[in-house]
């Protein structure tokens, strides 16, 4: 099952770094003009979109699929995910010669899942959301022998998030502010304990959608609540949290903030048209929190936003392929 007990240290990146350094993409952070404009701030982008598998995701799942055992890795892993994971598990399944099985939602876009299996992986479709796929997957798990990866609650998955982190600090060493989606929230806690660690004073916010808002409703109240999910095309942002991610992010975390679902598409097709790239609902919500101004500035300050994938269905911005 997932790490439950631990802890996460910036020494924990610093391994997770070395491990998987020459496995994934040191993504650019590049200047963007329209949105420090808009801002008034200095805002740089962090193009997850343009890692492997077109998200963040095989960072975490390379170092914590690092640390099978020989028998973990002949029984074969299984993970839920709502895809990007996914992703990330199929292609360190493949690196490894280890057998994989997914179990994702029924709104898991197709490209997500076409993807996966063409790394190899079995994907089963299980419920309407990913708390439903999770279930299954711990089913299929207690009968099959098969070890399961969590992209939501281990230590060593949030360590290999945190290279994001650790390249963001690399590329602009005086970032005051750093805004990244928020979903379980295993992605900004790696990059804070970084962050926080090199420099305490940097700020960090995660960002959700209105649809999307378990995190945030925790996170405002200190406790766990239960939130409804609606239909989103945050799919990957969807879905409850653990305890353990609360106390993470509450430790963590500076401000969560919400942007207008309804308003998501206008900015995909912002990024798209403003900067040539391919964001997923999911990696847009950043940018989205400038646009909609949730996020406070000071003239000039240096700010990052990861944008966290780019995994999306085209037809959802209307483009027929």
């Amino acid at each position: 099952m997932g790490q439950k007990e631990g802890n996460i240290t910036a020494v924990d990146i610093l391994k997770a770094r070395k491990v998987i350094h020459d496995s994934i993409v040191h993504t650019p952070l590049t200047h963007s003009k329209a949105l420090s404009d808009i801002s008034q701030a200095e805002v740089h982008l962090k193009w997850e979109n343009l890692q492997k598998t077109g998200a963040y995701k095989p960072r975490g799942a390379l170092y914590r699929m690092s640390k099978l055992t020989p028998e973990e890795k002949a029984r074969g892993v299984i993970t839920a995910s709502a895809g990007n994971w996914a992703l990330g598990v199929a292609l360190g399944a493949k690196s490894l010669g280890v057998n994989a099985t997914i179990c994702v939602p029924a709104n898991t876009p197709k490209v997500k899942i076409e993807r996966c299996k063409a790394l190899g992986a079995e994907v089963v479709l299980h419920g309407s959301y990913f708390d439903e796929a999770f279930a299954h997957c711990q089913t299929i798990s207690k009968s099959s022998g098969r070890t399961f990866v969590s992209g939501t609650d281990d230590f060593d998955t949030f360590a290999g998030h945190g290279t994001v982190g650790y390249e963001i600090l690399e590329d602009l060493p005086d970032v005051e502010t750093i805004i990244c989606p928020v979903g379980g929230g295993g992605l900004l806690t790696g990059i804070s304990v970084w962050a926080k660690t090199v420099n305490p004073g940097i700020r960090v916010i995660g960002a959700q959608s209105t649809a999307t808002n378990t995190m945030h409703e925790c996170f405002k109240a200190g406790k766990l609540v239960d939130v409804p999910v609606p239909p989103t095309i945050c799919e990957g942002l969807a879905g409850g949290i653990t305890q353990l991610n609360l106390d993470l992010a509450l430790k963590w975390f500076d401000d969560v903030v919400l942007v207008d679902e309804s308003k998501l598409k206008e900015a995909l097709l912002w990024v798209l048209k403003n900067e040539r790239q391919v964001v997923e609902g999911s990696g847009v919500v950043g940018p989205a929190a400038i646009l909609q101004n949730k996020v406070k500035f000071r003239p000039g300050e240096k700010v990052a936003v990861v944008i966290s994938g780019g995994n999306i269905d085209l037809e959802i911005l209307g483009i027929k392929v």
